[in-house]
C-alpha cells in the first residue's frame, strides 16, 4: 500500500511464487484507503530513507 501512495512511485511490479502470495501482495488494494498523508508521513519518517526528487519535467 505504500508504494501505492508513494507520490515518486508511477507503477507497482509485484510478483509472487504461488496463488497465496498474489492475494496477499493484491491485499494492499484494500489498505489502500487507510493509508493516509498523516500515516504515510508517519512511515516515511520510520524508514528515514524518503528519496528527494525534484520535479523538473522540463530535462
Amino acid at each position: 500500500a505504500w508504494c501505492l501512495r508513494n507520490e515518486g512511485v508511477s507503477s507497482v511490479l509485484l510478483g509472487s511464487s504461488n496463488p497465496e502470495q498474489l492475494i496477499e501482495n493484491l491485499g494492499a488494494i484494500q489498505v489502500l484507503p487507510k493509508m493516509t498523508s498523516h500515516i504515510v508521513n508517519e512511515i516515511d519518517n520510520i524508514l528515514g530513507n524518503k528519496p528527494y526528487s525534484k520535479k523538473d519535467y522540463r530535462s
